[in-house]
């Protein structure tokens, strides 16, 4: 179970062995202190977010006026993301000698203001649109697409906003919105999706239906290219933790391979730290002679795969 959502249900607060005995483990408690999802209280305790933040972020707001917002407000909207966030928040563009010790102060009107957790912060399409200002295009879609996984926002309400955006960040925002994909099912693919973007490998579709040559549905795959007959899927440790998952996903491989469809699967680790392998790797694929779709002579047993 995912540590943030273990928190959760444990009304914030844990200690290792209680988030452990509720089904977290230890990848994955590791994994959100990495993402900043989850925070170390003291040796052995966790909480969410970012519990000394957010006092800081309270009395800037009451010293400035101010409207949470970027990256912590994301945190208060409980959007998944890859770097530890930062404590920003926002007053009138009137404000300009707004300070506060540790805390970074932007300037922009904020059209929709909501309370979260005791806090006023900017709605979630001011926060996408924010966090598109000022983070890397890749923590930027990762919480992109957080919200819109979650229903916080729609693709077109993003695309209308950042059409709005003028100066110089405007193509910036547009760049991550244009990224955004409301298919996208985890963390991990929304970084394998912007270094295989980034880098000229854009898949000709994601989120793709693959199916037999009955039409008998197989599985729904991550990326592909259609004339390499290339699938490349983000290998998250979670969905490989029960024997039952480990065996339908061995195959649903099979599968593909019968089907004459290629496969790469790339880890968290490979991604994250070994972004080279990764492109090595569909580079190479995608310059071999392309594979043809061939009719199996005894057809291939596919709908236990998915």
């Amino acid at each position: 179970m995912d540590a943030a959502a273990a928190l959760q249900e444990l009304g914030g607060y844990a200690t290792r062995r209680g988030l452990l005995r509720h089904g977290t483990t230890r990848r994955s408690l590791a994994r959100a202190l990495d993402e900043g999802r989850v925070v170390r209280l003291r040796r052995g305790v966790y909480g969410l977010g970012m519990p000394e933040g957010v006092e800081v972020l309270a009395a800037a707001v009451v010293a400035l006026g101010a409207v949470v917002s970027h990256d912590s407000a994301a945190v208060l909207w409980d959007l998944e993301m890859v770097h530890q966030p930062g404590q920003r928040v926002t007053v009138p563009r009137d404000h300009s000698r707004a300070r506060h010790p540790g805390v970074q102060v932007a300037r922009r009107e904020v059209e929709e203001v909501v309370v979260r957790h005791g806090l006023p912060v900017t709605g979630p399409v001011q926060t996408v649109l924010d966090c598109a200002r000022v983070l890397p295009l890749d923590e930027a879609v990762v919480i992109a697409d957080s919200a819109l996984r979650r229903g916080l926002v729609t693709l077109r309400e993003l695309r209308t906003a950042a059409a709005k955006v003028r100066g110089r960040d405007g193509p910036r925002v547009r760049r991550v919105v244009a990224l955004a994909d409301p298919r996208c099912g985890s963390v991990l693919e929304s970084l394998l999706r912007v270094l295989l973007v980034q880098n000229g490998l854009t898949p000709d579709h994601t989120q793709l239906e693959i199916r037999d040559e009955r039409g008998r549905f197989v599985a729904r795959v991550d990326f592909v290219w259609l004339k390499a007959r290339l699938i490349v899927e983000a290998d998250g440790f979670e969905f490989h933790s029960a024997r039952g998952d480990y065996r339908k996903d061995r195959r649903r491989g099979n599968a593909f391979c019968r089907l004459d469809w290629g496969l790469l699967r790339f880890t968290w680790e490979d991604v994250r730290l070994h972004p080279e392998y990764v492109l090595e790797a569909v580079r190479f694929e995608l310059a071999k002679t392309p594979r043809r779709a061939r009719r199996p002579r005894v057809p291939a047993r596919t709908h236990e795969a998915a």
